[in-house]
């Protein structure tokens, strides 16, 4: 209690007096007292706090492991579903174009069914958010996208190319293809052309999309990947035949009364080797009238005149390399390697003598006549001889030359095969096996022993682009090398030279150009001392007025053309004659650098030519392929 004397104000506080009370009392509420509440200290308080918030980033991370462990199981599941996807659409693709070839429609059907399932199991799981996400993550998010990337390439040809290729399918087989009584029919064939075309379209720009995909960094994806890209550039391939047929055979064969056509067919004899393939040797016509097949006589090219003055308009860049003949000589109009120019310098030289127009060029060879005797069964010349599917090439480019015959009746051997071979492959030819003839004519035609050429630009468009064509590659984007061979020993000495060839890429350069390795190795196979026993016309001594040759020798012309749009870079030589001196000239045809080189091998001897050439920089991740002069001893290989 206060005191008397105290003042109280508004401001002064009334402090209780506790003496005498223990602190239990103090401390007890039972009677209603009030506790006091002690307070922490700020570093108590932080301490606690730290405590909830490293529990809560706990948590948080114990959620992120097990969501992330949720989406990486989510991730390996659906990747092995991709995995099984491709290797299902892989399969459909591997299996069409073999069933196109044996004419199983339903195969063929059944392998589309394969390729189309496959390619939607697997864009259904890479077109996913979880995919997506993947693909922002660095180095591994490349290889995520390229498998995207891939599977949405052939998710196009699943929807846009497949239902056209199915239709295709049900109204054209191989096996309605037939050849009787020297007569083709091939119904359905030209209702299945602009399904075809669209549906090669298609297939055909996939085929350079999946070769522009970058390559994967883990082994196994871009093993993957490459066996998906292999299997639809055999698709590719196989679709693109078959849709250029469609669409060039009916007018071409006059199977849709657009008017009987009249070919020139000219036999080529590989014993003396030329960039198309041999000596332009036999000359003839087969004329089609509502696909039936009338074949002349052939006749030696020795019958048709040498001309004074050029049959077509000089080109400089062709004369410089090949000389004038290649333009007066019939002998002579296949020293190019573009197939198409020779085969319109021959048509100009076929009107001028004998007043026939020509459609087109048609050049075959002994390889060509073997591959579709085997299918046919042999055919027994007047000689009373039987050539089949194995000793046609022999016969015709070697044991016919030992008999002992003069050339003009040598000649007369071959221009007489090469008639009766082919009337009996038209005549003997059935439907039983027209998908095995029709394979043989595409194995020959990849291997270079059959090319066509058409006066109609239609046509030729069709053809354009395709083995059958034999024409220069000028596309900077497709990167290839041509190796071509020209005989100069004047002789029939070619069945002895064996030759390599083969590429290896050695450096790519900063503008994605690359550059590559192409040897070509020669070797005289022929044994010195089997050179006496060769006839003078195999050998080329005394078959030339003012050329020097020693029996057993093989003088070949070797003309490189480089890459469109690249360069000769280097080269070296080795072996034969001029060993070491490099080209003989390096010129351009056709926009196309060319190095020719000039080389005698001895019996037995073998010269080696590496040339380092470079692509364009639009050619970047393509691939160089080689185009040369057709083998004559490629089924021996």
């Amino acid at each position: 209690m206060p005191t008397n004397d105290t003042k109280n104000t508004d401001n002064d506080i009334v402090q209780p007096n506790l003496e005498g009370f223990s602190q239990d009392v103090l401390n007890d509420t039972s009677q209603g007292a009030r506790p006091r509440r002690r307070r922490m200290s700020a570093e108590h308080v932080a301490r606690i706090r730290r405590r909830r918030r490293v529990r809560r980033i706990l948590l948080a991370i114990l959620a992120l492991l097990l969501a992330l462990a949720a989406y990486g199981a989510y991730m390996g599941y659906s990747a092995l579903q991709v995995k099984r996807a491709v290797a299902e659409a892989s399969q459909g693709a591997s299996a069409i174009p073999a069933a196109i070839r044996s004419g199983d429609a339903n195969a063929a059907k059944a392998g589309m069914t394969r390729l189309s399932d496959g390619v939607d199991k697997a864009y259904a799981q890479t077109s996913g958010f979880g995919w997506r996400v993947l693909g922002m993550v660095p180095v591994l998010g490349d290889d995520v996208n390229a498998v995207r990337e891939t599977v949405g390439i052939m998710h196009d040809v699943s929807v846009n190319a497949l239902p056209q290729l199915g239709r295709a399918a049900g109204n054209l087989s191989v096996t309605s293809i037939s050849v009787r009584d020297g007569a083709v029919s091939m119904p359905g064939l030209a209702d299945s052309a602009d399904d075809l075309a669209q549906a090669s379209r298609v297939i055909g720009d996939a085929e350079i999309d999946l070769g522009r995909v970058p390559a994967p960094h883990i082994a196994q994806v871009a093993d993957a990947l490459d066996n998906a890209r292999g299997r639809f550039a055999d698709l590719a391939d196989q679709v693109d035949v078959v849709a250029r047929i469609a669409n060039a055979a009916p007018s071409m064969l006059d199977l849709n009364d657009s008017g009987p056509r009249t070919y020139l067919v000219i036999a080529q004899n590989n014993a003396e080797v030329r960039p198309t393939g041999g000596l332009p040797g036999s000359w003839g016509t087969l004329t089609v009238n509502n696909g039936r097949f009338t074949l002349s006589d052939f006749v030696s090219e020795s019958t048709l005149p040498q001309l004074s003055s050029p049959v077509l308009e000089a080109q400089d860049d062709e004369t410089a390399l090949f000389g004038r003949n290649l333009l007066t000589k019939p002998h002579d109009v296949n020293f190019t390697p573009d197939y198409p120019r020779a085969a319109a310098i021959a048509k100009a030289m076929w009107e001028k003598e004998h007043k026939q127009p020509i459609s087109g060029v048609v050049m075959i060879d002994p390889c060509l006549l073997q591959n579709l005797l085997a299918v046919t069964g042999g055919v027994k010349t007047s000689d009373g001889l039987t050539l089949d599917g194995s000793n046609t090439t022999r016969y015709l480019l070697h044991d016919a030359y030992m008999e002992n015959r003069t050339p003009d009746e040598q000649d007369a051997l071959f221009s007489t095969v090469a008639k009766q071979s082919f009337d009996h492959i038209l005549h003997a030819a059935d439907g039983g096996n027209s998908a095995a003839l029709l394979n043989a004519v595409m194995r020959s035609t990849t291997q270079g022993h059959l090319k066509v050429w058409s006066v109609r630009s239609a046509e030729q468009e069709q053809l354009h682009d395709t083995a059958i064509a034999g024409e220069l590659a000028t596309k900077p984007a497709e990167p290839n090398t041509g190796v071509y061979l020209s005989d100069g020993t004047q002789g029939k000495m070619s069945w002895y030279l064996d030759r390599t060839v083969a590429s290896r890429k050695t450096r790519t350069l900063a503008s994605g150009a690359q550059q590559c390795v192409v040897d070509i190795r020669l070797t005289n196979t022929v044994n010195a001392a089997d050179v006496a026993s060769l006839p003078d016309y195999v050998t080329g001594k005394g078959m030339s007025e003012g050329y020097d040759v020693t029996p057993g020798d093989i003088a070949t012309v070797v003309y490189v053309y480089a890459p469109a749009g690249g360069r000769l870079v280097n080269w070296t030589i080795s072996g034969g004659s001029n060993a070491g001196k490099g080209f003989d000239t390096i010129a351009t045809h056709n926009g196309l650098t060319v190095g020719a080189k000039k080389i005698t091998l001895k019996p037995g001897g073998t010269a080696t030519l590496s040339v380092t050439v470079q692509t364009s920089e639009k050619a970047a991740g393509t691939a160089m392929t080689i185009h040369q002069t057709p083998l004559i001893k490629e089924n021996d290989q």
